[in-house]
């Protein structure tokens, strides 16, 4: 994919982050035929959170998430897919195509990997409930932000927030910080 491809954006009132899993149900037909080729054609798609405006369709937020199937099935009128979150993006531009938005995309770097710090010590325990002992006995600052993320109890707006950080250390402070506010770690 270049950053001149359009990409097709299933536009949510959640939030991906990259290397983290997300279900979802499907039974639009827009968002249905975008699975479709997407499953043909092996490409992803863009996750992004979404706002409703006055005309009936929603606008993105600017940055979002690429989207892999890895896992799908259903029953009549409704598929089920599981997703894994890929590189997060920017979008360029952006305009609707019929009933599906897409956009032309920039694709972020990667993030540096560095250890978590003992100050994310506290978070290790929910991490291992997560992903397993083992897994997280390894993971690196920018991957257990991403899954903890994921999980975390908070609006989406406020994932929104996490996903834009990209210093890895900063977003697992901010974590933290709204787990401590709803009463966890």
């Amino acid at each position: 994919m270049t950053d001149t491809d359009w990409t097709p954006l299933f536009l949510l009132r959640t939030v991906l982050f990259p290397k983290a899993l997300l279900g979802l149900r499907i039974f639009e037909p827009r968002y249905l035929d975008m699975i479709s080729a997407s499953l043909r054609q092996g490409r992803d798609f863009g996750i992004c959170l979404s706002h409703p405006r006055g005309d009936g369709h929603a606008e993105p937020e600017l940055v979002g998430t690429l989207a892999r199937i890895v896992d799908w099935g259903g029953e009549a009128g409704i598929l089920q897919i599981q997703v894994r979150g890929q590189k997060r993006f920017t979008i360029q531009d952006w305009r609707y195509e019929g009933q599906l938005a897409v956009a032309s995309i920039h694709l972020w770097a990667e993030e540096p990997i560095v250890p978590m710090g003992r100050e994310s010590q506290p978070l290790y325990t929910i991490l291992e409930d997560l992903i397993g002992k083992v897994p997280a006995a390894g993971i690196d600052a920018s991957s257990a932000g991403m899954v903890l993320a994921q999980a975390l109890p908070a609006s989406p707006e406020e994932k929104q927030q996490l996903l834009v950080l990209q210093d890895p250390l900063e977003r697992l402070r901010r974590i933290a910080e709204l787990l401590s506010q709803r009463g966890g770690a």
